[in-house]
């Protein structure tokens, strides 16, 4: 076969992967004696660099996915719209008023246990109440509560809702979730599997270069054709085959049955086994202390239009970097991006431009990102993410927007704000605040006599009938909400029969 469909879809993952490692992480290792060595120490080094670095926030997010303590959490949640988003939305939507719409909240609550997961939700226009959600969740059923317009639940049963997966089986899976250590001995001994069959290296001398900054690199060219692929191929089936290391992590992810698919696969693949043809091209180039400066994996087949390169560069110096990220098939850049800026380990910030098809279509402003935090599973991150015209549609032109953030999320808190701005004028405003703990009760479902079977139609109906829909318009009738639109809803209502 040539070297795509599956194996095309691997490399090109594979070579991403590897991409990040390498400029996330490069290596400190003096020159090994031959190139051989020296690609392979460095491939085998960035991947166990990265691998640390990575893992311990897996380890953190993993632990409390597996906590058999129930998760509370509340917090609000505002959108504010501008005067111009207003007269935005009437034009799109043929002339509708929306002058009365300046701010919808959400007060919201919310608890997950083991098996089930209860909110609450109250919602605001204006500052006025407009009413109250309650959920609850589980592998039996779902409930919801409008109290103001009834006291009791709408409830469905789960096998009417079809395909939903069970909280038990989900949590049980987190807990089979495979430890770092168990990862980090599959991801590098797979690496290193593959790194080990780089022969003949060639090496030379040639600059890296992105924007402004050039460094000095050394230049290592490992070529896998066709026939040593297939080998390689042949040695990683056998070797997962039997492999329970790897058994054990991807279990931990996908359950037993995904085990089976995957097994079931493998073992077709060994017994039948598939020529590979053409070749792949693993190019790194090393600065100063061996650190990896950039990147090229290249894939060729004969005699197709399947040719691909993907490239990552980074020629740092000190704490300012440039970089350069891209993605060609068959010589057509399909996807571009660009950046330059700091980054002092603990600290990232800079400007980034995207561009896809040969057209620009943003530019982010990073004034922050905390690397630190990220390192413990958390984000603080502040900037601005400008369109460009390459985005902009047949009904808007998109490069008058922008889209500020300010995110700061740690283990018991998140502090949110995203902006959207039109000519450098807010449009519209998302503000989200919450706090997070653990300890408390299980939720319980409500008593069977305080809920209907709204899946039955004859229940359905009554229940419908019998809502207190006066209160429920009565209490809207007290909002912004223009009186016309509540009209319309009130005689609607009454046409059905449902209010009298």
């Amino acid at each position: 076969m040539r070297l795509c469909g599956r194996w095309k879809r691997a490399a090109v993952g594979a070579a991403s992967v590897a991409a990040a490692m390498a400029l996330a992480t490069g290596c400190g290792k003096k020159a090994a004696a031959s190139p051989d060595q020296r690609y392979k120490e460095a491939e085998q080094k960035q991947v166990k660099e990265f691998s640390e670095s990575f893992l311990g926030a897996y380890d953190m997010s993993r632990e409390k996915l597996a906590s058999d303590k129930v998760a509370s959490g509340e917090g609000t949640m505002t959108i504010t719209v501008s005067d111009d988003a207003k007269q935005t939305l009437q034009a799109l939507s043929g002339g509708t008023d929306f002058s009365w719409l300046t701010k919808l909240g959400m007060q919201m609550k919310a608890k997950v246990g083991k098996t089930a997961l209860e909110e609450n939700v109250a919602l605001s226009l204006n500052d006025k109440p407009l009413g109250t959600l309650n959920f609850f969740m589980s592998d039996e059923a779902f409930y919801m509560q409008i109290p103001e317009l009834a006291e009791k639940f709408m409830k469905i049963p789960t096998d009417e809702l079809g395909g939903r997966e069970s909280f038990t089986k989900t949590f049980e899976q987190y807990k089979k979730m495979p430890e770092g250590k168990q990862l980090d001995k599959v991801i590098t001994g797979y690496s290193k599997l593959i790194t080990d069959e780089a022969k003949n290296v060639q090496e030379s001398k040639e600059d890296v270069t992105v924007g402004n900054h050039t460094v000095n690199a050394t230049k290592l060219e490992a070529t896998f054709e066709g026939e040593q692929l297939t080998e390689l191929q042949k040695k990683i089936v056998a070797a997962a085959s039997d492999d329970q290391d790897l058994a054990a992590v991807v279990k931990g992810f996908v359950g037993d049955d995904g085990y089976a698919q995957f097994k079931d696969e493998v073992d077709k693949a060994k017994s039948n086994p598939t020529e590979i043809q053409g070749k792949l091209i693993s190019t790194i180039w090393l600065g100063e202390g061996d650190k990896i400066v950039a990147r090229e994996i290249r894939i060729e087949n004969p005699n197709s239009n399947e040719n691909y390169v993907f490239s990552m560069k980074a020629p740092n110096k000190g704490n300012e970097f440039a970089s350069e990220v891209a993605f060609s098939e068959d010589g057509k850049e399909l996807f571009n991006v660009s950046g330059s800026g700091s980054n002092d380990g603990k600290k990232m910030s800079g400007v980034f431009t995207f561009t896809q098809n040969g057209e620009q279509v943003g530019v982010l402003m990073l004034d922050e990102l905390d690397l630190a935090a990220m390192k413990k599973g958390e984000l603080t991150a502040k900037g601005k993410f400008k369109l460009a015209g390459g985005s902009s549609t047949s009904v808007m032109d998109l490069s008058a927007f922008s889209f500020g953030f300010d995110v700061a999320e740690t283990e018991k808190s998140t502090k949110m704000t995203v902006t959207v701005n039109k000519d450098d004028n807010e449009f519209v405003t998302v503000a989200l605040d919450s706090t997070r703990s653990e300890g408390g009760e299980e939720p319980t479902a409500p008593a069977e006599d305080a809920s209907v079977d709204v899946s039955n139609n004859t229940e359905a109906e009554n229940f419908v009938k019998g809502a207190n829909w006066n209160g429920f318009l009565g209490q809207l009738r007290q909002t912004d909400i223009p009186s016309n639109y509540l009209d319309l809803m009130e005689n609607s209502l009454k046409s059905a029969g449902y209010m009298q």
